[in-house]
Order: structure tokens, then C-alpha cells, then sequence
């Protein structure tokens, strides 16, 4: 952030927040990062009325080209065109990524007889809602959402990125040397 505050010609600074995920739409699956950050940044702030813990989904263009069927085969262009078409009637889910945690000991994690873990297999998806399609390969969620999110997986809200809005091409080479 300090370094942030140097750049000249900067409108707005707006802190950023990582969410390690899952997603699942139909047969494909990816892991994805959600990035928590306030929707004002964007000049628009879905309303969460009806969804109550429900992630509200900014899902980029190009956001679902790494998703791969039950086969591991990718997806086509014509399967992510279909799916970033269909807006928001997109059935999408998530679930968070347990990679952030260690094992801490044997009652947290049965192991069967066959010397497997018992959930290996169970995933647990939650829904989430698309409530815009936007240009880029990055999947913005509310950054109240990260912050329940982060809590849930028992992780501090960290900042880990920014998103700048700065005035003219120079400040903005200027900007992405200063962070280099």
C-alpha cells in the first residue's frame, strides 16, 4: 500500500483478498482463486438480498479456460462460450481449497481400514450466483464474502493484492515498474 500511495496519478487504491477454490459447473472442475475485494471499485454493487451467504460471482471472460471434465479433458471454447453466455442462470459452485491447512493429528482426519482418508472423496460444493461477466480472467466476489470465507477455513483475512486505477498510460507504466 505504501508503495501504492507514490504513484502518480492514481484515483483509487483498493485492497484485494485470495480465496483458494474449487469451482464446478456441470461435469468440469477447476481450481480458481477468488478475489475479495469492495464491488464500488467496479462502479457497481450487486445486491445481496436474496442470497444471504450466497457468493456473488464478477466471473471474467476467461476465467474457466483451465476446467477440465471428470476425464481431465479441457474444456472447449465452445463449451466456455456456452456456459459464460448463459450470465446469470450459470449454475456454478465452489468449494473452498483445504490446501492452506496442515494435518494436525489423526481425530481430525479418520483414516479406514485401507489406510485411506474417509472424506477423500467428499467434496462438498456450495452455490454461487454470476451476477456479471466481465473481461478479464479474474473472479471478483464481495470482500464481506472473502472475509466470512476466510473464517470458515480458518484463515485471516490477508491482503494480498491491490487493484489501482490510475490516470494516463504513463502513470500507469510507471505504476506496474514500481511493482516489479
Amino acid at each position: 500500500m505504501k508503495k501504492a500511495k507514490k504513484i502518480e496519478g492514481i484515483k483509487e487504491i483498493w485492497p484485494v483478498v485470495e480465496i483458494p477454490v474449487t469451482i464446478k459447473i456441470e461435469d468440469y472442475t477447476e481450481t480458481a482463486t477468488f478475489l475479495g475485494i469492495n464491488l464500488n471499485a467496479f462502479g457497481e454493487n450487486p445486491e445481496q438480498n436474496d442470497l444471504g451467504n450466497t457468493p456473488v460471482l464478477l466471473l471474467g471472460s476467461k476465467a474457466l479456460q483451465n476446467m477440465k471434465d471428470s476425464n481431465n479433458h479441457s474444456i472447449s471454447k465452445k463449451q466456455q462460450e456456452k456456459f459464460l453466455q448463459m450470465g446469470e442462470n450459470l449454475t456454478i459452485s465452489y468449494a473452498l481449497s483445504e490446501n492452506t491447512k496442515e494435518l494436525s493429528g489423526a481425530a481430525d482426519y479418520p483414516v479406514s481400514l485401507t489406510g485411506h482418508e474417509e472424506n477423500e472423496q467428499q467434496t462438498v460444493y456450495l452455490p454461487c450466483k454470476v451476477t456479471a461477466v466481465t473481461e478479464n480472467e479474474d473472479i471478483y466476489i464481495p470482500l464481506s464474502q472473502a472475509q466470512e470465507l476466510c473464517s470458515e477455513i480458518g484463515e485471516p483475512l490477508k491482503i494480498t493484492k491491490i487493484y489501482l486505477k490510475v490516470n494516463g498510460k504513463m502513470n500507469l507504466e510507471k505504476a506496474k515498474k514500481i511493482f516489479e
